[in-house]
């Protein structure tokens, strides 16, 4: 790709912006270096690498980039034999936390963590050196200095230099006591690394030693006394023995980053990647931007596209085509209408997606690799070489000619302008021809209306404009394919007041064929804004109705958890009635008992007695069980359900309209929105009003409480037969079948569907693992218990 094309759609300006969000110089480099790929199938595997980045972003954050810093100067230092400085070491110290701290983060146990991401696929391959970063921690003190501990050795010589230093400040300690009338200061200072004390220079022979240094006045003398004389010749053969052993440890360091040379620039090499990616997902993020689908037919459909170098409150977004019908596209319209713009926005898009970036669409936006792409925009007239502005655009096509052919993307900005009109219209319709000839795939802008005639009888050529609101006289920088531009220059002219006279005069000057040309073109237009008013408004009528579809589908789960709900509470009042009236059972057994065991000639009476309070209890207990029933409506036969009419299914408590006429097991279809289920005609009672749903659920509680022993355990088993079932007619099986396994309270379950083609066991698994509700765990059989054609479902029963 040639910089001048890159330059002039303004890429290097988006790459530098990808670069600012780069975390570490390794990966900023790499970002720099970001150019369009050679080839449509690296260009998709960059977009699916951006893709993955974004993923990750959205999902879990960005990964962990502190601490990592460009070690590679002194890696391959190390790898000629060169010692490592201490600021050296403590740089790949730091690199090397942080390739823990990205291994920790794509490793961890982090509920949901997606392992499939290529950004953790690609952290995975980094490696950790434990053993080698405690060394270095336990050794590196600073930028300069070592810790005693780096080596025994270092300790026992820095123990001996403290020692020694020790012995040296008591042994002056006492000269400043018993020659203090001979010292200038009474304190302790150092002399060409030697302690030393400051004499008075006439008072020298009081204190024998050697002479290091004078003030500037020569008053003080600097000695170092006799005594201490051995002591400092002590300290400084200890510290040429630890600067000699510190150079041992860092050749030491130095060495293992050499033997670990290839995997230390390995990870930098992973990490750089890794940062890169993800400043392509920030970049995406920042403005907007999604995944296009990527084609090598010359394709680009771009959906309300923006220019990414265009504030958002400022640009408007345009919808794109080229391609698909014709491979030329003829821009016309008033100057800074957006016809530049528009140019530069199909350009700069393609050139981004083939560099892998992600570019701000919306959904649905398709983008061509092209093997190159030539551009001409702009005045380039140079007084230098004597190029006026038409020269300076013709040198360019002349070049862009030269090298047009299949799988090229050639943008040209005002074709033909800079001489004479009839000329100009006429070049620019025969480049065109020779573009389109050569394969090329062209978008052109132009004032000259030739080409509006050229573009509407040509085939494979189309017109383009740039709408212009003739009341506020503005343009609105809308795209309008397949509409000529109008150069409304009378309605322009005459809102700003020109005399009606003058515009008569200039109208009266214009063929009648170019009148009629024109208001062709004028009608043409309303058209087009008519129509895409109309699409407008279906595109509002269709996201309102998802947005309702949405609303919809939360009410629906609603009422499943409701249902929830008025199962638990059913269950809940079965239990306590089903207690309460044990023990009156109990507390009448008992009585039996003691009373029984009297006189026999009683017993008549006394088990009339009994019957008579068994029955008061028993009655009790149907009141309770069954007082939600008295006005239940009357079960539907199945020539009684009505296709279209609204009933009520109670064990789900979901209401809908019933689809089609019964089937052979006297199942139906219940719509409700988009939900839709099969249920028994049994199960359904006509729809009543919605003030008396509550009532309703009320009594469907106090009903299943009712018969939750008698009736549900009698029906649910614990074992479902899916075999030769239609996966739809298995699903709601299914469902039935859990519902009734748990009011029965039964688990673990079994449902049979076979091996076969693997669909049943397959819908069966993906809806056991949706319902996270009512199931607690699920496998296949093992030996003895069927194998792959039987799933055992453990419920969750609390």
């Amino acid at each position: 790709m040639r910089e001048k094309t890159l330059k002039n759609l303004e890429y290097n300006t988006i790459i530098e912006l990808v670069a600012e969000r780069a975390l570490t110089l390794p990966g900023r480099m790499l970002c720099s270096a970001l150019l369009p790929a050679h080839t449509a199938l690296e260009s998709e595997s960059w977009l699916t690498e951006t893709e993955d980045a974004v993923a990750r972003l959205l999902k879990y954050g960005d990964l962990p980039f502190a601490g990592i810093n460009d070690i590679r100067p002194a890696v391959r230092q190390a790898a000629v034999g060169a010692v490592l400085s201490c600021a050296d070491l403590l740089r790949i110290a730091a690199f090397l936390r942080a390739v823990e701290r990205m291994l920790a983060e794509v490793t961890g146990n982090r509920e949901g963590q997606d392992d499939d991401l290529a950004v953790h696929q690609k952290a995975k391959r980094l490696e950790a050196f434990p053993g080698f970063l405690k060394r270095l921690e336990q050794s590196i003190a600073g930028e300069d200095e070592l810790f005693d501990r780096a080596s025994d050795t270092l300790f026992s010589i820095r123990k001996k230099q403290r020692d020694a230093q020790d012995a040296v400040r008591r042994e002056l300690d006492r000269v400043l006591v018993k020659h203090a009338d001979a010292l200038q200061e009474t304190i302790i200072t150092i002399r060409g690394g030697r302690y030393v004390v400051p004499v008075r220079s006439d008072r020298r022979a009081a204190v024998r030693g050697l002479v290091h240094d004078t003030s500037s006045t020569g008053n003080t003398l600097f000695v170092e006394p006799m005594a201490v004389v051995e002591l400092n010749n002590k300290i400084r053969e200890l510290e040429a023995a630890e600067q000699h052993e510190v150079l041992v440890i860092l050749k030491e360091l130095s060495g293992i980053v050499s033997t670990q040379h290839d995997a230390l620039l390995e990870n930098t090499v992973i990490l750089a990647e890794l940062d890169f990616a993800m400043a392509k997902a920030r970049y995406a993020l920042a403005i907007d931007a999604t995944r296009p689908a990527l084609n090598e037919h010359g394709i680009i459909v771009l959906r309300r596209a923006r220019h990414p170098l265009i504030a958002r409150d400022q640009v408007v977004a345009i919808d794109f085509e080229l391609g698909k019908t014709f491979r030329t596209l003829v821009i016309t319209g008033p100057n800074t209408g957006g016809k530049t713009v528009t140019l530069k926005t199909c350009g700069l898009l393609t050139l981004m997606a083939m560099a892998g970036l992600f570019i701000p669409v919306a959904s649905g936006s398709h983008v061509s690799w092209f093997g190159n792409v030539e551009v001409d925009i702009g005045d380039e007239q140079s007084i230098e070489q004597s190029l006026s502005t038409f020269s300076s655009h013709m040198r360019e096509i002349v070049r862009i000619t030269e090298n047009a052919g299949e799988g090229t993307l050639v943008l040209l900005d005002e074709l033909g302008a800079g001489t004479d009109p009839s000329e100009g219209a006429a070049l620019a319709i025969a480049i065109l021809d020779h573009l389109k000839a050569s394969g090329c795939h062209t978008v052109a802008t132009t004032h000259y209306r030739e080409l509006k005639g050229y573009a509407m009888n040509e085939p494979d050529v189309e017109n383009a404009c740039c709408e212009f609101d003739t009341e506020t006289l503005s343009p609105t920088y809308k795209l309008l394919i397949g509409v000529p531009g109008v150069s409304n220059a009378f309605v322009i002219s005459s809102r700003l007041g020109l005399s009606p006279r003058i515009i008569d005069s200039a109208r009266a000057l214009i063929t009648e064929e170019g009148t009629r040309f024109e208001d062709l073109i004028s009608a043409i237009e309303r058209s087009h804004r008519e129509a895409r008013t109309m699409e407008e408004e279906i595109e509002r009528l269709r996201l309102e109705t998802k947005k309702a579809q949405q609303a919809l589908d939360l009410e629906v789960e609603k009422i499943g958890v409701e249902h929830d709900r008025l199962l638990a509470k059913a269950r809940e009042e079965a239990n306590e009635l089903l207690s309460e009236t044990r023990t009156e059972v109990d507390e009448l057994l008992s009585q039996m008992r003691q009373q029984t065991s009297g006189a026999k000639s009683s017993d008549h009476r006394i088990a009339s007695d009994m019957l008579g309070r068994l029955g008061s209890i028993e009655k009790k207990f149907r009141l309770r069980s069954s007082a939600s029933n008295l006005n239940e409506d009357k079960i539907l036969l199945p020539e009684e359900i009505v296709e279209g009419e609204r009933y009520e299914a109670r064990s789900l408590g979901v209401s809908g309209i019933v689809r089609g006429q019964p089937d052979a097991k006297n199942q139906v279809v219940l719509e409700s929105g988009s939900f839709r289920v099969k249920v028994p005609i049994s199960e359904l009672r006509r729809s009543r009003k919605k003030k008396d749903a509550p009532a309703k659920r009320r009594a469907s509680s106090l009903e299943s409480a009712s018969v939750l022993r008698s009736d549900i355990v009698m029906r649910a088993g614990t074992e479902l037969m899916l075999l030769g079932k239609r996966v739809d007619e298995a699903l709601t099986m299914i469902d039935h079948f859990l519902d009734e396994a748990m009011l029965a309270g039964l688990s673990p379950i079994r449902i049979v569907h076979g091996k076969g083609t693997g669909a049943l066991r397959e819908a069966t698994h993906n809806a056991l693992a949706r319902d996270k509700r009512r199931v607690l765990t699920f496998r296949s059989g093992g030996d003895g218990e069927g194998g792959d054609g039987v799933t055992v479902v453990d419920l969750n029963l609390s």
